[in-house]
């Protein structure tokens, strides 16, 4: 049988745990006291608590965890030890992986293994740059002396980080089948802001090892109240950011349920961006541009005046085309209103309606005159359009959307867009998408229905079908 790169590599990694932790000088943790290793207790204790409260995250591509456990870790090392610090984390990642989060066997021995790995590492680091666990020397715990050993303590919280994110990423990049750039784009984007702020917070393992000099096992609870602040600022940052996403896209769904037509459009034409993005290399960044800029290229349809012209099953006069045409510079004002928006996003919803010949509106800019996310979106808005049923016609099969994209690839759409779509599986995907998408709403009104909140006969009747 074949081995898959990830197993081999999870098994190096479970192996190199393994020495280190053997290598480890397991007769300086032995000499540890009673004391101490109550301390060593009552810190695991505490990463234990962390490890139960970790913040549960909702990723674009997965879901991810974000705890504490780094804090009594840190001042752990410095009070008794990397040998210490390797139990520690043993007894916090098994318990954590098996029995908190119940992950699968490959997926939990492998977090344990990395998780002794990168505190082995920044283990040997600590003590090779001068690092002295205090509980066992010549300092006595009791009496109120304090090396702060700044250097050293540094090098171990940094190395271990470092450590941490390459094992993790390795990881990823073994088992996902995006590209190497799109994985390390993505771990970057993810990790940045997790890694400053653990760097930017590690004084209180400091604070936490000084405690337990000064006042004892005491000390050790009372640490508590600052892992339990900076838990609250994290899961206060995370749930204002889930927030802001959750309000863009029951704002986005609010101005779609008024037109059965267009409903779920925007969370399609999401997708189907965030999918040409990646086939095109965009950087994690210019992705998440891309895809908020997809999910509110229509935003400035949320005004009434636009709903009669959408459900119409005719031909539009002049005047109404003029009308429509003008929900692109809506949207731009409604966005530019935000203070959270940003210009890139603002500009590829402004020219999402610009053609590669320059015969689009508002502006009639052409070619790469228009940013590239505007030339995506506008792609995934022509190819959801046109597989989904409408007032005026119904929807295209694959074979026509694909004849239309090949007669005006050069003319409305980028040629480079166009062709990157019509070799590959993306339209046939996307109508799997659409059906999916229909299904839903059918669940939802039919739930309507047999709740009796059903806001109109004619959608009762709908819900029922």
């Amino acid at each position: 049988m074949r081995i898959r790169p990830i197993h081999a590599y999870v098994a190096l990694v479970l192996s190199s745990a393994v020495v280190a932790a053997v290598v480890q000088d397991w007769q300086t943790f032995g000499a540890l006291s009673h004391d101490a290793l109550l301390g060593l207790a009552l810190l695991t204790a505490i990463g234990l608590i962390s490890e139960g409260t970790a913040l549960r995250l909702t990723l674009s591509r997965g879901k991810a965890t974000s705890s504490v456990t780094f804090l009594p870790l840190l001042a752990c090392v410095l009070l008794f030890g990397p040998p210490a610090a390797v139990v520690f984390y043993f007894v916090n990642g098994a318990i954590a992986e098996f029995l908190i989060r119940k992950k699968d066997i490959i997926r939990a021995a492998f977090n344990v293994g990395q998780y002794v790995l990168s505190t082995a590492i920044a283990g040997w680091v600590f003590l090779s740059v001068g690092g002295e666990p205090i509980a066992v020397s010549a300092l006595d715990a009791g009496s109120g002396g304090f090396d702060l050993q700044l250097g050293a303590f540094a090098a171990f919280a940094a190395t271990f980080l470092v450590t941490n994110n390459v094992l993790v990423f390795l990881a990823i990049s073994l088992s996902s089948p995006d590209d190497f750039k799109h994985v390390f784009g993505s771990l970057v984007h993810r990790q940045a802001w997790s890694f400053t702020s653990d760097l930017m917070i590690s004084p209180l393992g400091l604070v936490i090892a000084a405690l337990y000099l000064q006042i004892g096992h005491l000390g050790i609870i009372i640490s508590l109240l600052p892992i339990v602040f900076v838990r609250y600022s994290y899961l206060s940052k995370f749930q204002l950011e889930q927030v802001n996403q959750d309000l863009l896209k029951a704002l986005v769904m609010a101005i779609e349920t008024r037109d059965e037509y267009t409903s779920g459009h925007s969370l399609r034409v999401q997708k189907l961006s965030e999918r040409l993005g990646r086939m095109l290399g965009l950087s994690v960044r210019r992705l998440g541009s891309l895809s908020t800029a997809a999910l509110l290229h229509d935003i400035g349809k949320i005004e009434v005046v636009y709903e009669e012209i959408l459900q119409k099953p005719g031909k539009l006069t002049r005047a109404e085309v003029r009308l429509m045409q003008s929900h692109v510079e809506r949207g731009v004002e409604i966005l530019t209103s935000l203070s959270s928006s940003k210009q890139d996003v603002i500009d590829a919803v402004r020219y999402h309606h610009e053609a590669w010949d320059g015969s689009g509106y508002p502006h009639g800019k052409s070619g790469e005159e228009i940013p590239l996310a505007a030339r995506i979106i506008g792609v995934s808005d022509a190819i959801d359009a046109m597989l989904s049923d409408r007032p005026y016609r119904k929807a295209l099969g694959p074979d026509a959307v694909k004849e239309q994209l090949q007669t005006y690839r050069g003319r409305q759409f980028d040629p480079k867009i166009a062709d990157l779509v019509i070799n590959s599986s993306v339209i046939e995907d996307h109508v799997a998408e659409i059906k999916l998408s229909e299904g839903l709403r059918t669940r939802d009104l039919r739930k309507a229905f047999r709740a009796g909140v059903a806001s109109s006969p004619q959608e009762r009747i709908r819900g029922a079908i």
